[in-house]
This record gives C-alpha cells, sequence and structure tokens, in this order.
C-alpha cells in the first residue's frame, strides 16, 4: 500500500531532530526497501524492543489488545470488530491510493501500544508531521478517521482509536523494521507533546494512565529526542505521586540501562533518571541500593553540573534523606562525638 507517486513525503521543520517523513504501508516484496530520505541515525527498533514488555506489564497493560467477544448473550454472532477487515491486505491497498493521509494516520497508530490512542494527540500536532497527514485541517481529522474505520482498519470509542491486533501485524509487517522506526520516532514526538505539564496535580493523572502505555511503546530508552526523554522521565515522576512505587521502579531501571548505553553515564538525561530511579527504590523500601546510586548519581553530577546546579542540589537532598532514614547523618568532619550521658566528668 505505498503512498503514490504524485504525493510528496517531505520532512516536516522540526522543533526537535525530526525522522524522516512518515510512510505508509505497503507490499511485503517491498518492505526490504529503504524509506526514502530516512537518516542513518535514527533509531529503528523492531516491533518488540527489549524491555518494552517488561515495562508495559508493570502498568499491568497486556502487550496486545484483548479481543471482543464475537457474541454476547443471545444476540446473534456478528463480525467481531477487533478482528479487523475479512481482507486486510486489499484494505490497506486501497487506504494507500485513495486516502494516503488517513494510511500515514494508520501507520502512527499502528506503532503505539495496542491500547486506545487519544484522539487529541494527533490533532493539537498535525503541523508537525509531513504531508498529506500534515496538511490535513484539525476540522478535517474525522473525515480521516471515518476512511480508517469504515472499512475495520481501526475502531472509536470514547478514549480513543484502537487499531485491532490482526491489522496492526499486517501494518508492521508491511512497514519493515526501518520504515516502522520512522513511525515511531514519529508518534514518539506526537505522545510526548500531549503529556501534561504537571505531575503532582490529582487532576492530570488520568491523562499521564492514558498517554503511559505509549510513551513505553515509542521506546524512549532508545529515543533521540530530548523531548521524549524529559516525558518518559516525567511519567517515573507521576506514578510516584501516585504512589505507584513497583511500575516507577520498572520503568526508570528501563529508561536508565538504555541512557546509559545510548546516551553515556554522564549526561544530564541519564542522571535525572539515575535520581528518579533511585526515588523508586527508596519508595519500594529498598535504602541499600537507594544509597550506592544516589552516591554515584551525586558524584557524577558534581563533575558535569557543579556544586550549585539545581539538579546536583535535589540529588544530594534525596540522598541525605535515605541517610537520615538510614541512622543518621555523619558529620562533615567525619568526628562523632559521645552523648552528653556517656561523657566523662572531669574534676
Amino acid at each position: 500500500m505505498g503512498a503514490p507517486d504524485s504525493v510528496p513525503l517531505t520532512e516536516p521543520e522540526p522543533v526537535t531532530p525530526a525522522p524522516a517523513a512518515v510512510p505508509s504501508p505497503r507490499p511485503a516484496a517491498d518492505a526490504a526497501d529503504p524509506a526514502p530520505g530516512h537518516p542513518p541515525d535514527t533509531p529503528a527498533p523492531g516491533p518488540h524492543s527489549p524491555g518494552l514488555g517488561s515495562s508495559l506489564a508493570a502498568l499491568g497493560l497486556p502487550s496486545t489488545a484483548p479481543g471482543l467477544p464475537s457474541a454476547v448473550g443471545g444476540l446473534p454472532r456478528q463480525r467481531d470488530p477487533a478482528a479487523g477487515p475479512g481482507d486486510i491486505g486489499g484494505a490497506l491497498e486501497t487506504l494507500g491510493d485513495e486516502h494516503p493521509a488517513a494510511a500515514q494516520l494508520l501507520c502512527l497508530c499502528a506503532v503505539l501500544h495496542a491500547a486506545p490512542v487519544p484522539v487529541d494527540v494527533f490533532t493539537r500536532s498535525l503541523p508537525i508531521l509531513p504531508r498529506p497527514l500534515g496538511g490535513v485541517a484539525p476540522l478535517q481529522f474525522n473525515g480521516l478517521v471515518a476512511a480508517l474505520v469504515e472499512p475495520g482498519l481501526v475502531t472509536r470509542g470514547s478514549q480513543g482509536l484502537r487499531v485491532p491486533q490482526p491489522v496492526r501485524e499486517a501494518v508492521r509487517d508491511d512497514l519493515g523494521d526501518e520504515a516502522a522506526g520512522v513511525c515511531r520516532a514519529y508518534a514518539g514526538i506526537l505522545v510526548a507533546a500531549a503529556v501534561p505539564d504537571q505531575v503532582a496535580e490529582p487532576s492530570t493523572w488520568p491523562r499521564w494512565a492514558a498517554l503511559a502505555p505509549h510513551l513505553i511503546a515509542s521506546d524512549a530508552a532508545h529515543s533521540a529526542d530530548p523531548v521524549l526523554r524529559a516525558a518518559a522521565c516525567s511519567l517515573v515522576v507521576s506514578l510516584l505521586h501516585r504512589g505507584k512505587a513497583r511500575p516507577a521502579r520498572t520503568i526508570a531501571a528501563e529508561l536508565h540501562t538504555g541512557w546509559r548505553e545510548t546516551l553515556g553515564p554522564d549526561h544530564p538525561d541519564t542522571l535525572r533518571c539515575a535520581h528518579e530511579l533511585a526515588r523508586s527504590l527508596v519508595a519500594a523500601g529498598a535504602l541499600l541500593p537507594a544509597r550506592k546510586l544516589l552516591d554515584d548519581t551525586v558524584t557524577r553530577l558534581v563533575a558535569t553540573l557543579g556544586t550549585t546546579h539545581p539538579q546536583t542540589r535535589v540529588a544530594a537532598e534525596t540522598r541525605r534523606g535515605v541517610l537520615l532514614r538510614m541512622g543518621g547523618m555523619p558529620r562533615p568532619d567525619s568526628t562523632r562525638t559521645k552523648p552528653a550521658h556517656r561523657r566523662r566528668k572531669h574534676p
């Protein structure tokens, strides 16, 4: 289901380092061809990135969406909307020929998590996408969704757009790993732009919960986009505010491992994530691992950002709290005085 030759796929004017144009699904025979204009340094992980399942499981989410029952009560058996159209390949071909913008939208949905994607994730950031999807006005977006819903390629509910699992697999197979990586990079930009500004306000927690699986599916642990990395780190903070130490610890560990490998152990994002990982360890009661991680993090922050940097001060204060919980802060001169009732009295 390749895009017509008359439809240019150009790069957007990036606010952040942008990947190549969003490709459309294409026949499997062409899947080995590289996406046009795809930069060599764009991360292109496969649909099942290492560690992705553990982060999703920590949120209590399956890696795929469960199917809907084919019959309810005494109602006649009907086609399962979660199964997609009968001829998925033919529906994708028709979509690419008649609605190339809708085909690009389907690609973006297919590389995200199987959970519903809020519609405003797309409508609020359409201008940053390449044409033809980037040229669609927000008021015309419902027409694109209708072009996907009518053949059964997408279902739309109150929580957003959901792609049936067979359609997701067909689109990913047609794209191939390289083109899917381009789509995933664009999808990450959209999701990162849609996260709330606040993490401690309870009114924003449902929004964080709705976007969390898609932030993880965007592969923030290996992303070159600093905005997506910041959003993923804020997700960990929001989980800590909600009292969910276990998923916060799992996601923070995944991010920290990925960023140490891709960015280096002294990168500010890596160190910020290390601090949030330590906080999640403290929340889970693992004080000794948290102290060891904080000792290393504060040392690196002092060497990288200096002692007066706000990030260094916050990490140092967290370490101080851990030391107090473990038995007290040592004196700056490393001396200890005896309690008053044990001091020897001199005549």
